[in-house]
């Protein structure tokens, strides 16, 4: 496996061919936004963590501090804490302040 890495994205490509991506955003020069981390079904959760490892790796060399969104990225990092590298702030996954799903729904019309 190897990692490319663009311009906010990171993909672990296994013979040419992608089975895991981590999106983030570079909101300043001091702060990213760990977005959405993706693995492919049937992919070992490994490819996961390595994906947060060298992500870990960019934003420490970048001197910034990381917000992060992604649930698995979050369960990641209180199980190896990073206080120099995590903004504080940091927006809960489980109980009543996390933050909720939005409903795709359709508000009718004038014309319905």
């Amino acid at each position: 496996m190897t990692i490319r890495e663009t311009p906010g994205q990171l993909t672990a490509v296994v013979a040419d061919f992608p089975v895991a991506s981590l999106h983030y955003l570079v909101l300043n020069s001091q702060q990213w936004v760990l977005e959405q981390l993706f693995v492919r079904p049937q992919q070992p959760v490994d490819l996961a963590q390595e994906l947060i490892e060298r992500f870990s790796q960019l934003a420490t060399t970048a001197q910034v501090t990381v917000k992060v969104l992604d649930p698995y990225a979050k369960r990641y990092f209180s199980q190896h804490p990073a206080p120099d590298l995590l903004a504080a702030h940091q927006l809960p996954v489980t109980g009543p302040a996390a933050v909720q799903p939005v409903a795709l729904t359709q508000h009718p019309t004038e014309e319905e």
